[in-house]
């Protein structure tokens, strides 16, 4: 009888340990997450526009195998008349000109997780963005950006016409 109560103990443990342990690890990610944003500001001061997003490069976007939905995550921020992306590892940073890029809505790709995206892409490189998220218990800020309201601000600062060139 003592062993079957000592079963039953241990699968109680066992039980309650695994959603302890996801728990413990979204949270863990989270604070490095934060972290690592809080050092991508400090590393490119005070843009115009900025958003925390993830990215995927080029043909990446729809390959089906692949272990996650993104190839990582980084800043892309607006000053004077570029679109500026930088990855957590910096190993992939890039400029766009607002005035010869094209930044075109993707909508959801299914490969990627039903996530929303939209790409930016100039003669060199196509990138494709959607909003950092995250696990929801942990990012309950009602004033972070959509994938889509970053995708309308860009677009908006596209549009925008040089100052040298008004009238």
């Amino acid at each position: 009888m003592d062993s079957i109560i000592i079963l039953i103990i241990l699968f109680l443990f066992i039980i309650f340990s695994i959603p302890a342990l996801i728990l413990l690890i979204a949270y863990i990610a989270a604070r490095s997450r934060k972290k690592k944003q809080k050092a991508l500001l400090e590393t490119i001061g005070t843009p115009e526009y900025y958003a925390f997003v993830r990215y995927n490069m080029g043909t990446a976007q729809n390959e089906f195998f692949k272990l996650k939905a993104f190839q990582g995550s980084g800043i892309i921020y607006v000053e004077g008349r570029n679109i500026h992306f930088t990855d957590t590892l910096h190993r992939n940073p890039h400029v766009f000109s607002l005035d010869s890029s094209s930044i075109k809505w993707e909508d959801v790709n299914i490969v990627n997780g039903l996530l929303k995206w939209f790409s930016v892409e100039d003669q060199e490189r196509k990138y494709y963005f959607n909003i950092e998220s995250g696990m929801f218990i942990f990012n309950t800020d009602s004033s972070k950006p959509t994938t889509k309201s970053v995708f309308d601000r860009l677009v908006a600062y596209q549009n925008e016409m040089p100052i040298a060139h008004q009238i």
